[in-house]
C-alpha cells in the first residue's frame, strides 16, 4: 500500500491516496502532450475508490486514437492538470506525479507510446518502451 498525497499551484484542489499502484508509466502520446504542455506525461494509476479529491476539479473530455473517452480533471483557478481516466479502465484514475508530494513513491515501469515521443526526448534503456499501449 502505498499514501500519496498533492495539490494544484494554488491548493484549490488537494488529494490523499492510499493503496496499490499497479501502473506508473509516462505516456508520449500527442494528447498527453498537448495536455500537460510538457515532452510526456509522468502518471501513476490507482483504483478511483483509493483517492479521496478535495475541491472540484473541472473536466474536459476528448476521444484517444483507440477511441475511449480521455477525461482530464484540473484545477480551473490555476489551470493545474491534475487527474486523467480512460473509460476503457473503469474505476482506475491516473495521478499526475508532477503533483505527488512524495515524489520519490514515482518510479516508472514503462514508456508508453514511445512512437510518438518527441525527438529530444531520451528514453531510459532500463524502462521497456511500448510503440503505443500494451494490451
Amino acid at each position: 500500500m502505498t499514501k500519496l498525497t498533492g495539490q494544484c499551484l494554488c491548493g484549490d484542489i488537494s488529494f490523499e491516496a492510499d493503496g496499490d499502484v499497479p501502473v506508473m508509466a509516462n505516456c508520449h502520446c500527442t494528447d498527453c502532450r498537448h495536455a500537460t504542455g510538457t515532452a510526456f506525461a509522468t502518471l501513476m494509476f490507482m483504483k478511483q475508490d483509493d483517492v479521496k479529491i478535495t475541491g472540484t476539479p473541472k473536466t474536459f473530455q476528448h476521444m484517444s486514437d483507440a477511441g475511449s473517452t480521455m477525461t482530464k480533471h484540473f484545477c480551473s483557478n490555476c489551470g493545474t492538470p491534475m487527474f486523467a481516466q480512460n473509460s476503457a479502465r473503469a474505476g482506475m484514475i491516473a495521478l499526475r506525479a508532477g503533483n505527488i508530494n512524495e515524489h520519490q513513491e514515482f518510479t516508472p515501469k514503462a514508456n508508453v507510446y514511445a512512437s510518438s515521443k518527441m525527438t529530444a526526448t531520451i528514453l531510459d534503456d532500463g524502462i521497456p518502451a511500448f510503440e503505443k499501449m500494451p494490451g
